[in-house]
Parts: structure tokens; sequence; C-alpha cells
């Protein structure tokens, strides 16, 4: 039992650990007919990039770049 509790224990401290160190953005205030569709299907006027979803650091910052080129406030 104590092993089982150890275990998922050291389960939560890693989980814990990679969700802080998500860096997200989130990019609103775009021009005017603007929108996104979000991951559920339905349009947003909002999108949120996270690094972790990105390849490596460039496409994430690449990706931040494509927002604000269509007037977008990402922050």
């Amino acid at each position: 039992m104590k092993n089982n509790v150890f275990i998922l224990a050291l389960i939560a401290l890693f989980g814990f650990g990679l969700s802080s160190c998500n860096k997200c953005v989130t990019c609103g205030s775009c021009d005017e007919g603007v929108t996104f569709i979000n991951s559920n299907g339905t349009e947003s006027i909002d999108a949120e990039i996270c690094e972790n979803d990105a390849a490596n650091k460039d496409d994430y910052n690449s990706a931040i770049a494509d927002y604000e080129s269509y007037g977008c406030t990402c922050n």
C-alpha cells in the first residue's frame, strides 16, 4: 500500500512539474473580421498559443508572429 501511495505521489509531482513550465500567450483584439476555430470546432476571437505545442522555440515565436500579422495583440 505504501508503495502505491509513493508511486502516485511521484506521478503527481512529475505532472505538476510539466504543467508549471508551460508558457502560453493569448492572442486577441484582432483586426475586424478575423476569427479562429478552436480545437473543439467552435469559432473564437481569441487564440491561445503554448510553447509545449510547438516543435521548438522558433516555431512558437513564428506562430505568435503569424497571429500578430493579422493585427492581433498577443500577451
